[in-house]
C-alpha cells in the first residue's frame, strides 16, 4: 500500500482525491490545504488540515499547486518522506527543503467539472534518487496509467508541446464558438467535426490528415475568409496559420 498526502486543492487535488479514495492499493492519510473550506466536504473520509506542520507520516507528498507556489509550499515541508510537484513545466530543482525531491506529472487536461479517466494516463516522473523511482511507478501503475522517466528539460519540451496541442487548439475552438455566436449559429453543429478533425489526426498522423483551403491554396476561398472577419486580430492569426500550413505543405522540388 501506497500511503499519500496530497497538498492543495486544484482541478488535479480534486481528481487525485477522488482516485486515491476508491484504490485498493493507495491509502490518502491527509489532505492539506491553506484554507479549509475548499476541502471540507472530504473531511468524512480523509484527515484535513491547513498547517503544514502537522503532516502525517506517508511515503509521499503529493505537490499540487499552481507553478509559483511549488518553491514557498515545499520549503515549509519539515518531514521525512518524498515530496513531488505535479507541474510539467517547474524543474525539480524549483523544490525547496532537505526532502527527497520528485515530479509526478500526468499529461492530461483536468476539469472538476467533469470525470477523468486515468487509464493508460501517461504520468512523466522524475526523482533526485533512482530508488525512488519504483514508488512513482508502482503509483502510476496502482492509478492504472503508464510512467515515463524524463529529465526536467525533456518534461519542460513535453508542456510546451502540451500547450500548442492542448491550450491554443481550444483557444481555436474558443474562438470558433465567439465566432458562432456572432452569427448566430449553434456551435453544437460543429460537434461532430471537431470529434473527427483530432480521431482522424492520431489515426493517420496530423501531417496527413490536413485539409482546407491553405493547403489547396485556394486563394479565392482565403481571401472571402479574411473578408468575412470584422476583427483585424482574427484577420491576422487566420493568415498566420494559413501561411504556416503552406510551409509545411510546400510542393516538393523537382
Amino acid at each position: 500500500m501506497i500511503k499519500v498526502v496530497l497538498i492543495g486543492a486544484g482541478n488535479l487535488a480534486f481528481h487525485f482525491f477522488k482516485k486515491f479514495n476508491s484504490s485498493e492499493k493507495v491509502i490518502l492519510k491527509q489532505w492539506y490545504n491553506r484554507s479549509l473550506e475548499k476541502i471540507h466536504f472530504a473531511e468524512s473520509v480523509v484527515a484535513i488540515t491547513n498547517q503544514l506542520n502537522r503532516l502525517k507520516k506517508a511515503d509521499l507528498y503529493l505537490i499540487c499547486v499552481s507553478d509559483d507556489a511549488i518553491e514557498s509550499i515545499s520549503e515549509k515541508i519539515q518531514i521525512n518522506g518524498l515530496v513531488a510537484h505535479c507541474a510539467g513545466a517547474v524543474p525539480i530543482n524549483r523544490l525547496s527543503g532537505k526532502t527527497r525531491k520528485a515530479v509526478f506529472y500526468p499529461l492530461q487536461t483536468f476539469n472538476r467539472e467533469k470525470d477523468l479517466s486515468f487509464d493508460k494516463l501517461p504520468f512523466c516522473i522524475e526523482t533526485t534518487y533512482p530508488k525512488d523511482q519504483t514508488l512513482l511507478k508502482d503509483l502510476a501503475y496502482c492509478l492504472g496509467g503508464v510512467a515515463y522517466e524524463f529529465d526536467s528539460k525533456k518534461r519542460g519540451i513535453i508542456h510546451m508541446i502540451a500547450v500548442f496541442i492542448n491550450n491554443f487548439s481550444n483557444h481555436l475552438l474558443h474562438l470558433g464558438s465567439d465566432l458562432s455566436s456572432n452569427y448566430q449559429i449553434p456551435f453544437e453543429i460543429f460537434q461532430l467535426l471537431i470529434i473527427e478533425t483530432y480521431h482522424k489526426s492520431m489515426l493517420i498522423g496530423p501531417k496527413n490528415s490536413q485539409t482546407g483551403p491553405a493547403i489547396r491554396r485556394d486563394q479565392k476561398t482565403i481571401y472571402n475568409h479574411l473578408d468575412l472577419l470584422i476583427d483585424d486580430d482574427l484577420k491576422k492569426l487566420y493568415l498566420i496559420l494559413t501561411n504556416s500550413i503552406q510551409k509545411k505543405h510546400e510542393p516538393k522540388k523537382l
